[in-house]
C-alpha cells in the first residue's frame, strides 16, 4: 500500500478515527497496526499517555510515525508473525483502523490477534459499510467506479456488511461487545450524482428503512470470545436517515456581484410534497440592493406555494402575488416556469441544473428595512424528478378517480339504502295517516249524530219551557181565583159575625 492517508483528529468530532480514540482508555499498551502518519498514536501518547507499538507497511509513513511509538515494524501485515514481532508484549487494545478492507485475507492477521491481548484486552476496528445508501443507489445505476479514497478505496480488496465483519471475527476467536458508527449524509459523500427521487418511491422507502442506510463506517469493539459469555450480539441504533436539498439565499450591496460569503443555507427534506424553509438574513451596514434565491441544489421540479420577507421585528415587508409572471421575467439561470394552467395557485418550477437562481422582485424600499436583518420564508415542494412528475400526474390522479369511484359506489349505496327504508317510513306514516283519516270520519259521524242529538235536547228543552210557562199561568190563575175565594169567605164571615152582635 504506497498511498498514505492522512486524516485530521478532531476528538470531538463524529469520525471512525475519532470514535476510536475515545474508545482508548488512559495509559494504556496500545498496538496499532496499519499506523499510517501516527495522527492517532501521536495523539493518544499526548493527550492519553498511552504506550504505542505499531505496524505500518509504507515506509515513508512508518519514519513519520516513529517518534511517537515505543517500536514501529515497518513490515506488510499480509505476511508479518506479529507474535514473534511482539514476543512477550500485551495490549490492553490492538487498534485495526481502516486497515481489515484492505487485506487479500484478514481472517491470518485476527487470528494472531488473541495472542497479544492482555486480560480484558480489546480489539477495536473501523471498516467501510459497503451497504451505505449511497454505494447502493450507484450500484441500481449500474455504477460501481473505485476511487483515491472513500468506500470503494482502489486499495480496497474485501467489503464488509455489520454481519459479514461479525463473522469474520468470531472465526477467529474474537466476539463484538459493541457497535458504534459513523454516519454521512448522501450529500456528503463521493455518492452525490445519484438523485433519490428518481428511484421508485416504495425502493427508497425500503433503503432508507434501514438502520444502517447512512452509515459510512462501523466502529466494532471486539473481546476474546472465551472470555465473553455468549449472548444476542449487539444491534447498531441510528437515527432515522433524512435525505435533504439546500436552498441558498443571496444578497449584494450595490456595484458588487454575488458572492458565496454573502448567503444564508437552509435544507428541505426530500419527499415532503409541502413544507416550509426559512432564510435568515443578518443585520446589514449598507441595505442590499437585491437578493438572489438560489431554490435547491439540484435539477428537478419544484411546486412554489409562497415567498415572504420579514424583517427582525417580524413584520411583513414583502410577499410573492401568486403570479407565474412576476417570477418568471426576474433575471435567472437554469430555470423555467410551466404555464399556469398546469399549477393554478401556485408555481411549477423546472430546475435545469445543480445552480438554479432567481433574483427576486422586492422594491428598494421593502430591502431598506432589514437594516436589522430578517428572514426569507418559502413555501415549496422538494425537486421531484420528471419520472416523479409522470407518476404523480398519471398514477395519482387514477388512483385519486378509482377512490372517488368507490367513494361514489359507496355513496350510492348508502344513499339506495336511505331511499329504501324512508320509502318503508312514508308507508308507515301513510298507512297511519289513513287510519287517522278513518278515525276523522268516524269522529265526524258522531259528531254530527251529537249535533242532531243536541238538536232534539234543545227542542225538548223549548217544549218543557213553554209547558213549565203555561203550567205557570195556570198556576197563577188558581192563585187569583183563590185569593179571591178567600177574601170572600172571609168577608162573609165578618159580615156572619157582625149581624151576630
Amino acid at each position: 500500500m504506497s498511498h498514505v492517508y492522512r486524516r485530521p483528529l478532531d476528538p470531538d468530532s463524529l469520525d471512525s478515527l475519532a470514535k476510536l480514540a475515545r474508545l482508548v482508555q488512559p495509559a494504556s499498551r496500545v498496538l496499532d497496526l496499519g499506523a499510517g502518519p501516527g495522527v492517532l498514536g501521536r495523539y493518544l501518547v499526548e493527550q492519553l499517555g498511552c504506550t504505542m507499538d505499531g505496524v505500518e507497511g509504507n515506509p515513508a509513513a512508518a519514519a513519520e510515525a516513529a517518534p511517537w511509538y515505543r517500536r514501529m515494524e515497518c513490515a506488510d501485515l499480509e505476511r508479518v508473525n506479529l507474535t514473534e514481532r511482539f514476543s512477550g508484549c500485551r495490549y490492553d487494545f490492538i487498534l485495526c483502523a481502516d486497515i481489515l478492507e484492505h487485506l487479500r485475507r484478514p481472517g491470518d492477521l485476527l487470528a494472531q490477534l488473541i495472542n497479544l491481548l492482555a486480560p480484558n484486552g480489546r480489539v477495536l476496528a473501523s471498516v467501510p459499510n459497503v451497504a451505505y445508501a449511497g454505494l447502493i443507489a450507484d450500484l441500481l445505476a449500474g455504477e460501481f467506479r473505485y476511487r483515491p479514497e472513500g468506500l470503494l478505496d482502489e486499495t480496497h480488496l474485501r467489503f464488509f456488511t455489520l454481519t459479514s465483519l461479525g463473522r469474520l471475527l468470531e472465526q477467529h476467536g474474537l466476539r463484538v461487545i459493541a457497535v458504534d458508527a459513523a454516519l454521512r449524509d448522501v450529500r456528503e459523500s463521493e455518492f452525490t450524482d445519484r438523485y433519490w427521487d428518481a428511484l421508485p418511491p416504495a425502493l427508497t422507502r425500503t433503503l432508507l428503512g434501514r438502520p444502517e442506510a447512512l452509515v459510512y463506517q462501523f466502529i466494532v469493539t471486539a473481546a476474546a470470545a472465551s472470555e465473553v459469555a455468549e449472548t444476542i450480539p449487539p444491534t447498531l441504533t441510528c437515527p432515522p436517515p433524512e435525505l435533504r436539498f439546500a436552498c441558498q439565499l443571496f444578497w449584494r450591496s450595490p456595484g458588487e456581484p454575488y458572492q458565496e460569503r454573502a448567503s444564508s443555507v437552509a435544507w428541505g427534506r426530500l419527499g415532503e410534497a409541502r413544507q416550509s424553509v426559512a432564510l435568515p438574513l443578518p443585520a446589514f451596514q449598507i441595505s442590499p440592493e437585491a437578493l438572489r434565491l438560489d431554490l435547491a441544489d439540484r435539477p428537478g421540479l419544484i411546486r412554489l406555494y409562497a415567498l415572504e420577507l420579514y424583517d427582525r421585528a417580524d413584520r411583513l415587508l414583502w410577499e410573492w402575488d401568486g403570479r407565474r409572471d412576476s417570477l418568471a421575467m426576474q433575471p435567472g439561470q437554469q430555470l423555467a416556469f410551466a404555464e399556469p394552467v398546469l399549477s393554478p395557485g401556485r408555481a411549477t418550477v423546472l430546475l435545469a441544473g445543480e445552480d438554479p437562481c432567481l433574483e427576486l422582485p422586492i422594491s428598494i424600499a421593502a430591502l431598506v428595512e432589514l437594516r436589522e436583518g430578517g428572514e426569507l420564508r418559502l413555501e415549496l415542494s422538494w425537486p421531484m424528478s420528471l419520472d416523479y412528475l409522470a407518476l404523480v400526474q398519471d398514477c395519482v390522479p387514477r388512483r385519486d378517480a378509482e377512490a372517488a369511484r368507490a367513494d361514489l359506489a359507496r355513496r350510492e349505496w348508502e344513499l339506495k339504502t336511505s331511499v329504501t327504508a324512508l320509502m318503508e317510513r312514508n308507508a308507515g306514516l301513510e298507512s297511519a295517516l289513513a287510519a287517522r283519516s278513518a278515525r276523522e270520519v268516524d269522529l265526524e259521524r258522531e259528531l254530527a249524530m251529537l249535533a242532531t242529538r243536541k238538536a232534539e235536547l234543545e227542542h225538548q228543552v223549548d217544549a218543557l219551557r213553554a209547558q213549565l210557562n203555561e203550567q205557570g199561568a195556570e198556576l197563577a190563575d188558581v192563585r187569583a181565583v183563590l185569593r179571591r175565594s178567600w177574601r170572600q169567605r172571609l168577608w162573609a164571615k165578618l159580615r156572619r159575625w157582625r149581624d151576630r152582635t
